[in-house]
């Protein structure tokens, strides 16, 4: 199925291709903002039929949990990032961070402040932990998960005498053993390095309790200049780097960016698995599951979005 649906897409998108860029002068036009608005179009149809091709050739292909090396070197990556990499911006420590963490979970979640106290919530993919902190903050009950040793210890270690907080290691493609039992399931930044992130979705939507809510950051496809600018960096880091180990990537990024920055650097380009998506791709799927009122929650490519489950 998938050497079928690469033998169609191909001659495809190169028919397309060679029809918008024919000549030379009309590649020129294109760089200098004058091309007609027929060829723009045409590149609004084509950047439109890569991203549904991508959804299909995505679905066919999403690998067996636990079945692909990429998902092994991407769980290995933030293994490494969570142990060895534990300063920078927007993390515990950065105190710009630290001083917005509260009112960021308020404006991402769609909650004010005084809804957290006493409310169950679940970090899915809690890494390092800034957000399970900043939720024991609130004064909610915490139960944070992530599939990394190094991560899951650091919290720990981090909020070992927090009567209303705990942590265990768990892989998001699998069950979550909890059941419907989170007034908030926050899921941030984790189920498009999974591999599947459909799979991840689902499996963390499944811990939302009738009445409650969940919150989702998932990598969102570029649309304007300065994040395809964003993308196409990443893209030549990951190939610049692709036979590094991750020292070696560490030290790489080092070189090129402050202190603050390599971390997030990392984050971007050393794991293997960098799932993009479509808001409406994600809203699909959730409103398949049952939930209602989906809705974005920040201006960003990155999608942030909440969904309600309605109360039975």
């Amino acid at each position: 199925m998938k050497d079928r649906v690469k033998a169609w897409v191909r001659p495809k998108l190169v028919a397309l291709l060679s029809d918008v860029v024919a000549s030379p002068g009309q590649r020129g036009q294109m760089q200098q903002g004058t091309a007609d608005p027929y060829t723009e179009e045409r590149l609004r149809y084509l950047i439109n039929e890569v991203s549904d091709l991508r959804i299909l050739v995505r679905e066919l292909t999403a690998p067996k949990p636990g079945s692909h090396a990429d998902q092994a070197q991407t769980k290995e990556s933030f293994s490494y990032q969570w142990a060895e990499i534990t300063e920078g911006a927007h993390l515990l420590g950065d105190a710009q961070f630290e001083t917005a963490m509260l009112n960021l979970i308020s404006t991402y979640t769609n909650f004010p402040k005084t809804w957290f106290p006493g409310k169950k919530v679940l970090d899915a993919g809690c890494g390092m932990g800034r957000w399970s902190y900043g939720f024991v903050k609130l004064d909610a009950d915490v139960t944070a998960v992530d599939q990394s040793a190094s991560g899951v210890g650091h919290l720990n270690k981090l909020l070992s005498n927090e009567p209303k907080f705990k942590a265990q290691q768990a892989d998001l493609l699998n069950p979550l053993p909890f059941g419907r039992a989170f007034d908030l399931v926050w899921c941030y930044g984790v189920t498009h390095h999974t591999g599947n992130t459909r799979l991840a979705t689902e499996n963390v939507a499944a811990c939302v309790k009738p009445g409650g809510r969940i919150m989702l950051m998932i990598y969102g496809e570029p649309a304007k200049l300065h994040e395809f600018t964003e993308i196409n960096t990443y893209v030549e880091h990951r190939r610049a780097t692709e036979n590094m180990t991750f020292a070696e990537k560490e030290k790489y990024l080092t070189a090129r960016y402050s202190k603050e920055q390599v971390h997030g650097f990392f984050d971007a380009i050393s794991p293997k698995i960098n799932d993009l998506h479509r808001y409406d791709e994600i809203a699909s799927w959730l409103r398949q599951l049952g939930f209602v009122g989906v809705r974005r929650t920040l201006d960003n490519r990155n999608i942030h979005l909440v969904a309600d489950l309605p109360a039975q």
